[in-house]
């Protein structure tokens, strides 16, 4: 499907009518309107163009194939399928979710004033790539006695091989070299880059659930970035915690209006 939309970039035809009918199958109608939104808006059309009309018929033929599989798929009970329709439910999730969250951050960012405030702090405490291993867990009760345990001289490595979720918990919780912002998080950043090597965090949490940090080598940014790039990436993060930050504050609110229950123990227990 997707070569089939991206064939439909190549269809640029100024002048007609959003809602004028470029090819049908049965009562299935493709229309310039629904052109503009598979590539994008009208700002795309500048840089995309078809080279003669037999062209622009294949892109109406690559849309009459899919249309006519489609058609195919939904005769042939597909639909029904409960594989299908569990994958159809979680794409459907995630688009909404997406779209929320997206509508919870809208306009958020930082004042020029914030930027240059935190740059002095940015340059102090993370002009430096560090190689982290972490434990991440979905409970912080868990965290904490996991914590405990490595405050006590258990490996870290093995622990995070038992209980953190993730990919990175077969590897022993180690996710390599990071820089800056390539965590996702602000708070695991604020947390992490401010460890010297062996160092451990305390329970650090973020969108992603309950973290124990571990650096366990550390090296200078090379090269160093310019003025430009680090007020950039000083931005990004601002704009990053601003927005996880609104994010959380709106799960907690709607978080009051359901009974919420978990049962971590059970999710190890199948693991």
């Amino acid at each position: 499907m997707r070569h089939f939309l991206l064939t439909f970039a190549a269809l640029a035809l100024p002048g007609i009518v959003a809602a004028q009918v470029l090819a049908t199958v049965d009562d299935a109608e493709l229309t310039w309107q629904d052109v503009l939104y598979m590539i994008g808006g009208e700002q795309n059309v500048p840089y995309l163009g078809i080279s003669s009309e037999s062209s622009a018929e294949e892109v109406l033929q690559s849309w009459v194939r899919e249309e006519v599989l489609v058609r195919a798929a939904r005769s042939s009970g597909l639909a029904s399928d409960p594989e299908i329709q569990q994958v159809l439910e979680q794409a459907e999730r995630q688009i909404l979710l997406e779209a929320y969250m997206t509508e919870i951050v809208d306009g958020l960012q930082p004042s020029q004033l914030e930027i240059e405030n935190y740059v002095d702090e940015w340059l102090s405490t993370y002009m430096k790539s560090i190689h982290v291993r972490h434990i991440v867990v979905d409970d912080p009760n868990l965290a904490g006695s996991i914590l405990a345990r490595v405050s006590a001289g258990s490996d870290f490595a093995t622990l995070a091989n038992e209980y953190s979720m993730g990919p990175s918990g077969a590897e022993g919780g180690d996710l390599g070299w990071i820089t800056r912002g390539q965590s996702g998080y602000m708070a695991f950043d604020e947390a992490a880059f401010r460890l010297a090597e062996g160092e451990v965090s305390g329970v650090v949490e973020t969108g992603a659930g309950y973290h124990i940090i571990k650096v366990i080598e550390s090296q200078p940014l090379e090269p160093a970035p310019t003025e430009e790039e680090i007020e950039q990436m000083v931005a990004m993060e601002l704009t990053q915690a601003m927005q996880e930050e609104a994010i959380m504050e709106r799960v907690g609110e709607l978080e009051q209006g359901h009974v919420i229950h978990t049962y971590p123990q059970r999710l190890i227990e199948r693991i």
